[in-house]
């Protein structure tokens, strides 16, 4: 009898410590480090009923452009011009510029296709600060807000509209959500190009430090350089933004 009271103990004894070890996997998800709960970063989207997927950053870049661009005869002494062409120099506003970020993906490890998407806000120059030759934000919050973003339809051409661009490049074919033309002599004069458009950052969450997730969902018109139209539809991105190093990813 005593002998079998001992195994009987050493039973209960057993099975307690399996149900210990049953709920340590609990306590493993919440010591989880951050970074492994980040998402990666991905756009989706469908053309004409052909599905784009990207999945692998490739690119990604600040810059600085001149806005509110018109021709003139001559040079100005003192100033760069944004484009000489056409037998005329093209300036900008001389107290003002476009801030804008910007990352590539493509959809495979064969680069099957390429996209860029870009940021573009425009500042006075002294709203922001020098770093490494281009002028920056502080931080990009006032670029990466919720809630429905313009289109910077004539980007590389008169650059007065702020908002978001987006290109695609296929094996058979260049794309973009900007006005069709090859400079800004040479360009369509249609303006309303995206009415029928939407991009909409649905989240910015945060995530550590100066890191965050955003969300954003949109639908929009792409041209090639002959106009022809394709349609962007169920897009959805997300994207890992630093908000204070002026980068489009960690």
């Amino acid at each position: 009898m005593k002998f079998l009271s001992n195994f009987c103990l050493q039973i209960l004894l057993l099975c307690v410590l399996l149900s210990c070890k049953k709920t340590s996997p609990i306590e493993s998800i919440d010591s989880e480090p951050i970074s492994s709960k980040i998402a990666k970063d991905s756009i989706s989207f469908s053309i004409n009923e052909i599905n784009y997927s990207f999945n692998n950053t490739n690119s990604i870049g600040i810059g600085n452009s001149q806005i509110n661009i018109k021709a003139f005869n001559d040079a100005i002494p003192g100033r760069d011009y944004a484009y000489n062409t056409a037998g005329k120099f093209w300036y900008g506003d001389k107290d003002s510029t476009m801030y804008y970020s910007m990352f590539g993906m493509r959809s495979n490890i064969n680069q099957e296709a390429i996209l860029k998407i870009q940021f573009n806000k425009k500042y006075k120059t002294t709203e922001l600060v020098k770093s490494f030759h281009q002028l920056i934000p502080k931080n990009q919050s006032d670029i990466f807000k919720p809630g429905k973003q313009s289109f910077a339809i004539d980007f590389e051409k008169e650059n007065t509209r702020e908002g978001v661009v987006l290109s695609l490049y296929t094996q058979d074919v260049s794309l973009s959500s900007t006005k069709p033309g090859f400079s800004i002599y040479l360009q369509s004069h249609k303006m309303d190009i995206q009415d029928n458009s939407s991009f909409e950052i649905l989240k910015v969450e945060h995530i550590k430090d100066d890191k965050y997730l955003i969300e954003a969902a949109f639908s929009m018109n792409l041209f090639d350089q002959d106009e022809k139209l394709y349609r962007v539809e169920k897009g959805f991105m997300r994207k890992n933004i630093n908000m204070a190093h002026n980068m489009a990813s960690f």
